[in-house]
């Protein structure tokens, strides 16, 4: 077996709009878009600070879901982050449908655009360093430590031709981490999703992560957060 070589790279993020109907993102409202992933037994609900966050999948794409709390001015919104690849490059596609006033609407997706110059300015304190161990069958072959990323943002982590792993954390006010995980095999000519993206909370300080293929390997993965700064 060829030697694995991590590849790390960030994911761009791409801005999506606010829209009125269902072509933002598939349906035609914030309840009807929350009572299709409640039926869904392959979706994993997560609350953070009053909002809902989902981990499911469109298709081959993986997807991760924020729906705002009650009280949020904003609310009720939903914001659809999906990652997608295009010529190998990874990137973040967003989009949202919010029922609120325009302005409020705005604002929202901009929070998530993190467009501005105020919120590119608190990214500098929003950081959160990984450890991270990826095991194939039971062995370590690869450990990548004090990996710095950044709330909202993607980390990828690829093992050249065989595993691409894609990390997005996000921060409560207690400095908690949630970690969303896409995972991804190589199949030859592309990067399949291999199982469903996943919300993983951290315990004991470790997150650990085990998936199956089906080409018989089993991948394992570790995930400790050691810093994370507001």
């Amino acid at each position: 077996m060829k030697p694995i070589v991590p590849t790390l790279s960030a994911l761009l993020v791409v801005t999506g709009a606010v829209d009125a109907d269902d072509d933002a993102i598939g349906y035609p409202s914030v309840a009807g878009a929350l009572q299709a992933l409640q039926s869904d037994s392959t979706a994993q609900f997560e609350s953070q600070q009053g909002w809902t966050i989902v981990a499911s999948r469109d298709g081959d794409k993986p997807v991760q879901w924020f729906f705002t709390p009650e009280g949020h001015a904003a609310h009720p919104a939903v914001i659809k982050r999906t990652v997608l690849e295009q010529d190998g490059t990874g990137f973040i596609d967003l989009a949202a449908l919010c029922h609120a006033a325009q302005g409020e609407c705005d604002a929202l997706l901009d929070d998530f655009r993190q467009s501005s110059e105020e919120v590119a300015r608190s990214l500098l304190a929003q950081q959160v360093t990984l450890d991270i161990g990826i095991a194939l069958n039971d062995h370590e072959r690869v450990r990548i430590t004090r990996l710095l990323t950044e709330e909202g943002k993607a980390a990828e982590i690829r093992m050249d031709e065989q595993l691409k792993l894609v990390i997005v954390p996000t921060l409560d006010d207690a400095r908690g981490v949630l970690l969303w995980t896409a995972i991804y095999e190589f199949d030859g000519g592309e990067y399949i999703l291999l199982s469903e993206p996943r919300l993983a909370t951290p315990r004991e300080g470790t997150a650990r992560i085990e998936v199956s293929s089906g080409s018989g390997n089993t991948f394992g993965f570790s995930i400790t957060p050691l810093l994370a700064a507001r």
